[in-house]
């Protein structure tokens, strides 16, 4: 939930106007006056929004506050020669703190007129940074105090500091089917688990991206696509400042192993899913087995023949890969397959087989053509297997002279 965070600097006269983002109906009432509490420092005044949890984002979006916010601490990061008093805290929003759900004004330090930075960071628990407190969300910014005016309207931004990240949103798919752009869901959340809006911030308050890639290695595979302002780093990685920025996911049908998808920001644990398509079987074009017969009287090379494999995302065209195969005698056939038969894959999955020549001594037998796609999702067959024979024969005829 995202909601403004105002900064009224008074110096004579009480600083008016401004007001929350987000959905809240009320606007924060105007501080009081507020006196100058040393010499020419006033008291700076801020006035906060904080979200009630589960209340929708609207549609403005100007900085990040947590829902779980209990505390705010302010600073001053270049005080004047003398000045200890430097950073402020106020517990908000529990029982130790009023509430801000519909805006309320908190002090920061003394600061004088002119250039002043402040840091604004916003706790999960009250009295600030301590055991058991998170930071949420924080920035720094300088302010040009102008002495004698109300000095309305300024504002600071918090970037929401990611301690957590997740990724969800992965289509399903099939071999050999295309899977239209999807907009993955990339969810940073802040320490007390609350989706972060607006930019995302590490706990120094600066800009802190969230990248997403793919192990993808294949055109045809997994690919992703940055839509809004994200940063498109390669066709495997994409970057997001904002939670306006987005990532798509799209698959070209190609049948391959898992692909792991990582979530990464600095300083944060990455987060990871799976996208796995569904496979198609490995289908022989013509039966299980391969013939060569070559007639005893006929010398030279001997018959040939062919065997088609065919596995849709893998063989056929654009995707165009070739299996791996073996070639050993069948079960209870001892013949070397060297005397039986050579085997080429000419094309992906489209094996030309051609008996072997007198010259390599011809020896009937039968072996395994057996081809493997390398692919190991459960329940996918990852080979298949025609048997290539090898026959000879020969007719011997008699003749016995006949007496009359």
């Amino acid at each position: 939930m995202r909601k403004i965070l105002s900064l009224f600097a008074v110096l004579a006269l009480a600083a008016c106007g401004g007001g929350g983002g987000g959905t809240t109906s009320n606007a924060p009432a105007p501080p009081a006056p507020t006196l100058a509490p040393q010499g020419q420092l006033v008291t700076p005044q801020f006035t906060l929004v904080v979200p009630q949890k589960g209340a929708s984002s609207g549609t403005r979006k100007p900085s990040y506050i947590s829902p779980s916010t209990l505390s705010v601490t302010i600073t001053l990061n270049n005080p004047p020669a003398g000045l200890t008093n430097t950073s402020v805290t106020t517990s908000v929003n529990g029982t130790s703190g009023n509430s801000c759900t519909t805006g309320c004004t908190v002090s920061g330090p003394p600061s004088p007129p002119g250039n002043d930075s402040f840091t604004v960071t916003t706790y999960d628990a009250p009295g600030g940074a301590g055991a058991g407190s998170h930071a949420l969300s924080t920035a720094t910014k300088t302010f040009v105090i102008v002495a004698g005016s109300a000095n309305a309207n300024l504002t600071i931004t918090l970037n929401g500091i990611v301690a957590a990240l997740a990724i969800s949103g992965v289509p399903a798919a099939t071999a050999n089917t295309s899977v239209a752009n999807t907009q993955l869901t990339v969810t940073p959340t802040d320490a007390a688990g609350a989706a972060i809006t607006g930019t995302y911030g590490d706990s120094t308050g600066a800009a802190n991206p969230v990248t997403v890639s793919i192990n993808e290695t294949d055109s045809n595979g997994a690919t992703l696509l940055a839509g809004g302002a994200a940063t498109q780093n390669s066709s495997t990685s994409v970057t997001l400042h904002t939670d306006a920025d987005m990532v798509l996911f799209h698959y070209g049908g190609v049948a391959e192993n898992t692909k792991t998808l990582t979530v990464a920001a600095s300083g944060v644990t990455s987060a990871t899913t799976s996208f796995q398509p569904t496979l198609l079987a490995i289908t022989p074009a013509s039966g299980t087995e391969v013939d060569l017969f070559v007639p005893g009287d006929v010398g030279g090379t001997g018959a040939s023949g062919g065997q088609t494999f065919t596995e849709l995302g893998f063989t056929n065209s654009p995707y165009s890969k070739s299996f791996s195969f073996t070639f050993t005698p069948t079960s209870t056939f001892t013949t070397p397959c060297a005397n039986i038969a050579t085997n080429v894959q000419s094309t992906p999955g489209v094996f030309a087989i051609t008996a072997a020549t007198v010259a390599n001594s011809p020896t009937a037998g039968s072996c395994d053509l057996t081809v493997n796609d390398g692919l190991t999702q459960a329940l996918h067959t990852s080979t298949a297997t025609v048997a290539v024979t090898y026959t000879t024969s020969g007719v011997h005829a008699t003749g016995k002279h006949r007496r009359n």
